[in-house]
């Protein structure tokens, strides 16, 4: 069994990476309610007024929502590691060394969508493996999009990751790799 962590040094840029694509799904959100808002006001001729306001509101959640994020994904980063054993591979989170908003957020995540912080795919439940230029990413025959349960992304920052990738190409029929 094997215990492998995120290594120190290249947890900012791996925070970076996770922040952004949080950012662009925000953005996208922000953007389909401002083109709805846009064609409600614009038939009222008040889009002159309420659109630059709207922008600048916008701008601020976004900016506040990146920092918040940084700090939140950051502290979940330190606290996770991975374990690949001889029949699975497990993502795991230190709950209890979670700052507050972690400790609130999974725990409602947990309780409202059901969804696993912890997870464990056995080699007999993996539905498919692929590898990316930026993670490993490994489904279950249980993987649900939207709360992403069933499924655990190996970051290319965790202590030997090229070990890991040849490993799991060599294992490709275990692993079912695409």
């Amino acid at each position: 069994m094997k215990k492998i962590i995120i290594k120190k040094e290249s947890i900012d840029e791996y925070v970076e990476r996770e922040t952004l694509k949080k950012m662009k799904i925000s953005s996208i959100v922000f953007f389909i309610f401002f083109l709805f808002l846009f064609a409600f006001t614009y038939s009222y001729g008040v889009h002159n007024f309420i659109m630059p306001m709207f922008c600048f509101f916008i701008l601020i959640i976004l900016i506040s929502i990146y920092f918040s994020s940084m700090s939140q994904i950051k502290n979940l980063i330190n606290l996770t590691y991975f374990t690949i054993s001889e029949d699975s591979v497990s993502k795991s989170i230190d709950k209890e060394k979670l700052n507050l908003m972690n400790k609130v957020g999974v725990s409602r995540n947990e309780f409202k969508y059901g969804m696993k912080y912890n997870e464990t795919i056995k080699f007999t439940e993996i539905q498919s493996t692929s590898i990316t230029k930026n993670e490993i990413k490994i489904y279950s025959i249980h993987y649900d999009f939207f709360t992403s349960e069933g499924q655990i992304l190996l970051p290319k920052e965790v202590e030997n990751y090229e070990s890991i990738k040849s490993e799991i190409i060599k294992n490709s029929e275990i692993y079912k790799l695409e």
